[in-house]
């Protein structure tokens, strides 16, 4: 792949590019992002990325979305570190335990989303809705420190971690007495991914800001 231009289109509101850039990080990967152009879900940037969502990695023709796929796809051409392990029953677990993140703790934080700054309180049910993902990632982790199952982080970890920041806003703006694990902070003590998770939560801050007239 050498010689190829590759572009990656992101937010930093993003959740998925937030993910994205720390498994970038954790690979030693140095990619700038570029936001989509005309704005997310554009007609220009649907016709550069038909799904028009983020993030997107764009090498000439050839163009992918969705985070795992293209953290898998820089694995499997030799691109930085390896963030999914090789033994095939390992690898399919960190890819399950990654799904779990995405589709059932993003979307349950995600839903909480309209309830900032509008002064209304949270169902118990839709706080029940990130319990217990949480809960089930805890059990899945164990003893220890990573989500990847590995001594050293790897693809779920980056999702769980993005996430995490995503909880730690609305537990502040909500409060919701969320009793957070451990885990979702594994990545603070990582140098490689450190800086992003601080810039990302500031970045949260700002924008929880803004939904509450905090600003």
């Amino acid at each position: 792949m050498a010689g190829v231009e590759r572009v990656l289109y992101g937010l930093p509101i993003s959740v998925y590019s937030c993910k994205l850039r720390l498994a970038l990080a954790l690979k030693g990967v140095d990619l700038k992002e570029t936001p989509p152009p005309g704005g997310y879900a554009s007609a220009t940037y649907r016709a550069i990325v038909p799904q028009g969502t983020i993030p997107a990695l764009v090498e000439g023709d050839f163009v992918l979305t969705e985070s795992d796929a293209i953290v898998e796809y820089l694995d499997e051409t030799g691109i930085g570190r390896l963030l999914l392990p090789q033994e095939p029953r390992a690898r399919a677990r960190a890819r399950a335990v990654s799904r779990l993140v995405d589709t059932r703790l993003e979307p349950a934080a995600r839903a909480l989303f309209p309830l900032v700054g509008a002064g209304q309180p949270v169902p118990e049910a839709a706080r029940e809705a990130i319990l217990r993902p949480l809960a089930t990632l805890e059990e899945l982790a164990g003893d220890g420190l990573f989500l990847s199952g590995l001594s050293t982080p790897g693809l779920p970890d980056c999702g769980l971690w993005a996430v995490g920041a995503v909880l730690e806003t609305l537990d502040e703006v909500l409060g919701l007495h969320l009793p957070l694990p451990a885990l979702i902070r594994a990545g603070d003590g990582v140098p490689a991914t450190a800086p992003h998770l601080a810039t990302y939560r500031t970045v949260l801050a700002n924008w929880a800001a803004q939904k509450t007239g905090a600003a």
